[in-house]
């Protein structure tokens, strides 16, 4: 019997495939992987024919309109990773195509391609390699060893980093040492100039790939390697929905693809070094490779308790001797202050009122060189008041400290100095500069600066974040930037103890790792056990934690009792764009169980008006 019922999934938050019925001018056409027009709620929307078969549940069927494509753009091994992309982040099998697709593909949009010549059979076995280095001018020749490899029997690699900022730099060094061309997926290019990068890897033109983490899904025909860079990097988490983390994704495509995964890191996340430990003691093929520094620089920490800003400068003495004795000896400086602006809070002396973003609920920061607060969660700009909008007196007063206030200090202490800022919204990085005050920003820069001195002039702060990898963010931070440090490598901090910042010190990153899992194991963190957040939002605050309670109430009912559910509880962010935000967070040994629990739950919660839900994974 003809199979002339297609299955197909649509880009929205349903449960899927739906069916519908081939008409015979289509029957020829039609394929498994193959975008097509249908006819849903109503109204004409992309869909994706994920199966086939010969009977429906339902009587009466809704046609497919027409097929878009010559050829079906998603071949079997994309359909299981978007099929594992779905059960994992808690979006729909629609959903998780349509973040396979450039945008321009998301559309109803027709295309015709040309398919690549394939076949190549893999010489040897898939693995997982963790680079590890210790020294950043060590990497690059294994990294380029392992490329060459890999394209000289004819496959493609896709080498991620974790930001924009950073392509150029990349592509720079693989132009040098490949003759293939190389292709960059990029998120900000335009939408036809994207669909072109993409049908050159789909069509097998290009293989090398480089992109930020949404180029896991690049179409690489005969995937061999996966290079992950700056592994470490937090930013492989994507902020949207669905929730997909890159780093997971690549372990499960090099499973699908029978490719190998390249781990290249400073300080790797603690999850990848608790995998390849695991591995190890299983003889899997996971493999570390350690390339050795030859010298570290020094490390000198300022212990700030003997210290007090407020009557001599934010510049501990150290600080300020080790500064004079750099510039003295015609040596450069990179000060890291995460925090931009030139004071973080204005206030009322008289009534205590706080200028904070109406939207957002936190305090707006005073950007000196512009002239105006901002938000910075949503860009909210307005000028700085010169009466307290409360009650109307007639002195507000600013603190806090950013960059633009430590550069004031920097120019009053060392006049004779060139003194220079960056930070994300920077085009280029002062290099003429002696002194530059700068963000995390300056981490992008850091394999292409010579710096004799860097100073973290707040430590701390790196230390006060809600996140249970706060500790591992510090750690990886000093070790990068001790890496960047000719010469020195100084940290301003109350929390002498720290064990981050004693291990930096000591060089003993292993014995990091293992006090790092430790505690994560204590506390039922992962790599140990799976933490799935669901997230509400909505106008009215009373009205989204009402609800949050009823959610909450639905999941206790009849809960495993392996999973642990935390009470409502307001976001990290409680409001945002207007939106206030409630969390429950569940806790447990298995991602997939949890989100079935969790579906369960939903399937009956009336979806309401002006709010969303939202499921955050961290597998």
């Amino acid at each position: 019997m003809p199979l002339k019922i297609a299955q197909v999934v649509v880009g929205l938050p349903v449960e899927g495939p739906f069916d519908y019925s081939v008409p015979p001018a289509l029957m020829d056409k039609v394929a498994v992987g193959q975008r097509v027009c249908v006819l849903f709620n109503r109204r004409q929307r992309l869909g994706t024919i994920v199966g086939f078969k010969a009977k429906s549940f339902f009587k009466r069927l809704n046609p497919v309109l027409s097929c878009l494509d010559n050829l079906p753009v998603l071949d079997e091994k994309a359909l299981t990773l978007t099929k594992e992309l779905s059960a994992c982040y808690a979006c729909s099998w629609g959903e998780a195509i349509e973040t396979w697709l450039p945008p321009a593909l998301r559309t109803t949009r027709p295309l015709e391609w040309t398919p690549p010549v394939s076949g190549v059979k893999p010489e040897s076995p898939p693995a997982a390699i963790l680079l590890h280095d210790k020294s950043l001018d060590k990497r690059w020749p294994l990294i380029l060893d392992m490329i060459h490899k890999t394209l000289d029997a004819n496959r493609s690699v896709v080498f991620l980093v974790p930001e924009a900022a950073m392509v150029d730099f990349v592509v720079a060094h693989l132009a040098k040492a490949v003759s293939v061309p190389i292709v960059v997926l990029d998120k900000k290019a335009s939408a036809s100039k994207e669909l072109e990068s993409w049908l050159a890897v789909r069509e097998g033109k290009a293989r090398a790939i480089v992109g930020t983490r949404s180029a896991i899904f690049a179409p690489a025909a005969d995937l061999g390697l996966i290079i992950i860079y700056e592994e470490e990097n937090p930013a492989y988490k994507q902020e949207q929905t669905p929730h997909y983390d890159a780093r997971t994704l690549a372990r499960i495509r090099a499973g699908v693809e029978q490719c190998s995964v390249l781990y290249v890191s400073s300080a790797p996340s603690a999850e990848t070094w608790f995998h390849f430990l695991k591995e190890q003691t299983r003889k899997e093929k996971w493999q570390k490779i350690t390339c050795e520094a030859e010298r570290s620089s020094a490390i000198q920490i300022v212990d700030m308790t003997n210290y007090n800003p407020q009557r001599t400068s934010i510049l501990s003495f150290p600080l300020q001797n080790a500064i004079r004795d750099t510039l003295a000896q015609q040596g450069k400086v990179v000060l890291l202050m995460n925090r931009k602006g030139f004071t973080t809070r204005t206030h009322c002396q008289q009534c205590g009122f706080t200028v904070k973003c109406e939207r957002c609920n936190v305090n707006l920061t005073y950007l000196y060189s512009r002239k105006v607060m901002v938000c910075r969660h949503c860009n909210f700009k307005t000028e700085l008041p010169k009466i307290c909008p409360q009650c109307r007196g007639g002195y507000l007063r600013s603190s806090g400290t950013g960059t633009e206030k430590l550069e004031s200090e920097v120019a009053r202490l060392y006049p004779q100095a060139r003194v220079g800022r960056f930070d994300t919204n920077s085009k280029n990085f002062p290099r003429q500069a002696d002194i530059v005050i700068t963000t995390k920003a300056v981490l992008r820069e850091r394999e292409a600066l010579d710096t004799s001195l860097v100073a973290v002039i707040n430590f701390d702060a790196e230390l006060h974040h809600l996140d249970f990898r706060c500790g591992h963010h510090a750690f990886a931070l000093l070790v990068r930037l001790r890496q960047m440090a000719s010469q020195k490598l100084l940290v301003q901090t109350r929390m002498m103890d720290n064990y981050a910042l004693q291990s930096v010190r000591e060089n003993d990153l292993d014995g990091f790792y293992k006090k790092e899992l430790s505690l994560r194991k204590e506390l039922g963190f992962p790599p140990y056990r799976h933490l799935v957040s669901i997230g509400l939002r909505g106008v009215n605050e009373d009205f989204v934690f009402e609800q949050a309670k009823e959610l909450f109430a639905r999941l206790e009912k009849d809960h495993s009792p392996k999973v642990e559910i935390s009470d409502p509880h307001p976001d990290v962010n409680p409001k945002l764009r207007d939106k206030y935000r409630f969390t429950i967070l569940l806790k447990g040994p298995s991602v997939k169980r949890i989100l079935a629990f969790i579906k369960k739950a939903l399937k009956d919660f009336a979806k309401k008006r002006n709010m969303i839900v939202t499921i955050n994974v961290d597998p």
